[in-house]
């Protein structure tokens, strides 16, 4: 190794670097993905349920489509390609129809000239909905009379791990049940993100994300594009922690 290379090495290891980020973003200077700018873009927002468990009986749609500055109303019927997509298993769907599963699930896409707009126009949207039972509880939803959520039923996968005897004696055993307070991440900077229709049919989408090439792999059926199609580049993203993964 020459010295260069050598001196070099020395310079990069146990050397704490600064981030490039992170001056920026002490500054109030960086820009995240809800940042992203191009002229005569539109704005979207999303209608989603109020209900954890709940049947759509129908979507009336005409006076928010009639309101001003709005472009475009969409329900599932317009996902030109899979209604469904997920991490592991594609089980959600992309707009929800017939039956929404739980409080937040989208149902509807406005797009308008100001993000006011769309979410005014949002609001115009009247869903007919049919409560059903709620199944929030993870005992209970192991139950042969509980309420089925997904058409699958409750349980997505059983997997039975053995390992030793487990008729062996123990000289300490302890048993219980334990519960630990929910957590979710916190990352700066919201889910969001920009696309951008190209010349050549595909898309380029500009998203807040740690997972692309997996991003691409759900997006590219739901639009019915090729992958080559669907090229994403990642937007400005505060960190992660597994809550941007799909």
């Amino acid at each position: 190794m020459s010295g260069r290379v050598g001196e070099r090495t020395r310079e990069g290891v146990g050397v704490s670097v600064p981030r490039i980020d992170g001056v920026p973003k002490v500054k109030g200077q960086f820009a995240y993905g809800s940042d992203l700018w191009v002229d005569e873009m539109l704005w979207g927002h999303t209608l989603r349920s109020p209900h954890p468990h709940a049947r759509i009986r129908s979507i009336e749609i005409g006076e928010a489509v009639a309101s001003a500055g709005v472009y475009a109303v969409m329900l599932a019927d317009d996902v030109p390609g899979t209604r469904f997509y997920g991490l592991e298993f594609a089980d959600q769907p992309v707009l929800a129809w017939e039956v929404v599963r739980y409080v937040g699930e989208p149902v509807a896409l406005v797009a308008a000239e100001h993000p006011e707009l769309a979410r005014r126009a949002a609001e115009k949207i009247v869903v007919d909905y049919e409560p059903l039972p709620a199944v929030t509880d993870m005992i209970r939803a192991l139950e042969p009379d509980a309420p089925a959520v997904h058409p699958f039923g409750n349980v997505l996968s059983e997997v039975r791990v053995e390992h030793g005897d487990p008729n062996a004696d123990a000289e300490i055993w302890v048993e219980g049940y334990y519960e630990t307070g929910m957590q979710d991440q916190a990352p700066l900077g919201p889910e969001a993100g920009m696309a951008v229709p190209a010349e050549d049919g595909g898309i380029d989408l500009f998203v807040a994300t740690q997972w692309l090439h997996i991003d691409r792999k759900q997006l590219a059926p739901c639009l019915n594009l090729p992958e080559d199609k669907v090229r994403l580049f990642l937007a400005g993203t505060g960190g992660a922690f597994g809550a941007r993964e799909d």
